[in-house]
């Protein structure tokens, strides 16, 4: 029993997804653009792409698309997004 805990805020927010092959600039890119309009963004969701193309699986990063993932995700934090990824695990793990 007890209190429900409400959901996080972002979660009701303005999430962006496309699917399409972007690469860690065109990420800062995307940001920066949602800032320039003043339009509000939340969530940033990375499809399926970001990951290596071994059978669409795994949670390996794509270093071809995001050499240092670490920065963006960081970069992104300090934005106040939240970030999801897309994944794919038909073939389990790998």
């Amino acid at each position: 029993g007890g209190k429900i805990p409400m959901i996080p805020r972002r979660n009701a927010g303005v999430w962006f997804t496309r699917w399409y092959d972007y690469a860690a600039p065109d990420v800062l890119d995307l940001v920066g653009e949602f800032e320039q309009r003043s339009l509000p963004l939340d969530v940033l969701v990375l499809d399926m792409n970001w990951h290596k193309k071994n059978g669409w699986t795994g949670y390996s990063w794509d270093k071809t698309l995001y050499p240092e993932p670490r920065d963006l995700t960081g970069y992104l934090h300090s934005k106040g997004l939240a970030l999801a990824a897309n994944l794919h695990d038909a073939s389990g793990i790998g």
